[in-house]
């Protein structure tokens, strides 16, 4: 409502609405604080993501711009500040109703405004729908995020739940096809493959289950490779830019610069700033000012080097070894939303960039995802004490 004739924000537009942001961290923080036990206990059960997290502020020392740097890491941290409540306060079940909601109702809104407001739900010339977002591409990652919690809303016990999730499917779908976003229709394939992949793993047992994740294995490196190999081929065929809109010639530029300082980068934040030389040469070679890679893995190399993506690549797996595990465990909590959120983040991350982004929900939902995860996973799968195995072994 407050963007410009071009539909899009400056500078001073964002800052305005960043403003909005202080009110929701209050709130935030001053419920952590209600549980400040719960808040530790999350802080202690996944430490890879406090190194990560704790890397953002390190960086500062190395920084080609401290102040960004140093700026960025805070907003980094008031964000994480709600991945902690959501995981410290909600089950997944609970989660699954609460994100579900918020989001189904954004996408909801963002099809209605496509008749009610045509003027700002659509940029100016052109036809994919961006709803009540800033770009279309948010829009479908929100909308593949609905289709996700969806699926794995349809294997609950409660018949209200699983209404809902149809619901939420349906117009997840509606709303990815009408932004036009290539990576949020990716994500939605992602969903159903992962949501199926981790039911087929919860009902397997010992040789069995060891099966069925070596088939898995070899099919998902069968299907990454003859990507790879195919997707010119394919995007061509399927009339789309082979350049990934312009995707790749940055890409090219993107990796000297990594090479440049690989291990620990230039700063959290800082490459594409105007205070970076190396930023300045890409927009003059590309035309445009790129706000960052455009590919998750990339901004996290060029943040915080080798190191940072290290310490990503562990939170990750083991985010979805243990999900995995939990869906065997309890399979009727809700876990599979928790593995499918976060395989959707890393596979919408070939193609955007949400990995450590600072006020960002894509991020805040992988983030909340995996301290979910790690915060019960010694809960329920710690082993009983002996007397309790003993006595069992006696009855």
């Amino acid at each position: 409502m407050v963007s410009g004739a071009d539909g899009m924000l400056d500078p001073s537009e964002r800052g305005r609405l960043r403003l909005l942001n202080l009110l929701a961290y209050a709130v935030i923080l001053g419920l952590l604080a209600l549980r400040p036990v719960a808040f530790i206990r999350a802080l202690t059960r996944n430490l890879p993501m406090l190194a990560l997290v704790a890397l953002t502020f390190a960086s500062t020392f190395w920084s080609i711009s401290q102040s960004v740097t140093m700026r960025r890491a805070i907003g980094l941290l008031l964000s994480m500040a709600l991945a902690y409540l959501l995981a410290t306060r909600f089950t997944p079940r609970q989660q699954i109703q609460l994100i579900g909601t918020v989001l189904g109702v954004a996408t909801g809104l963002s099809l209605l405004a496509a008749g009610a407001m045509p003027g700002k739900a659509f940029l100016p010339g052109e036809s994919e729908l961006r709803g009540v977002f800033i770009h279309k591409n948010v829009l479908g990652w929100i909308a593949s995020f609905c289709v996700l919690i969806g699926i794995v809303a349809q294997s609950d016990a409660s018949r209200r739940m699983r209404v809902g999730g149809r619901v939420l499917i349906v117009t997840g779908l509606a709303a990815t096809l009408a932004s036009g976003s290539a990576t949020g229709l990716l994500s939605v394939v992602t969903a159903f493959v992962t949501v199926a992949t981790v039911r087929t793993l919860a009902r397997k047992r010992g040789a069995a289950r060891l099966f069925a994740k070596m088939v898995i294995l070899l099919a998902s490196i069968a299907a990454l490779s003859a990507l790879i190999i195919g997707l010119i081929p394919l995007l061509e065929f399927l009339g789309k830019d082979a350049t990934l809109t312009g995707r790749v010639p940055l890409w090219e530029l993107v990796v000297p610069e990594i090479e440049r300082r690989p291990v620990l980068g230039h700063g959290y934040g800082a490459f594409w700033s105007e205070a970076s030389p190396a930023a300045w040469r890409i927009w003059e070679a590309e035309g445009w000012q790129a706000p960052h890679a455009h590919e998750g893995y990339l901004d996290l190399l060029l943040g915080i080097g080798v190191v940072g993506l290290a310490l990503f690549a562990v939170v990750a797996w083991l985010a979805i070894a243990r999900g995995v595990h939990l869906c065997s465990v309890a399979p009727d909590e809700g876990w599979a939303w928790c593995v499918a959120a976060v395989v959707g983040a890393l596979v919408m991350n070939l193609s955007e960039s949400t990995i450590l982004m600072q006020n960002d929900i894509l991020w805040v939902l992988f983030s909340t995802a995996a301290l979910t995860i790690s915060m019960r996973h010694a809960e329920l799968v710690q082993p009983l004490p002996r007397h309790v195995r003993l006595a069992h072994a006696a009855v």
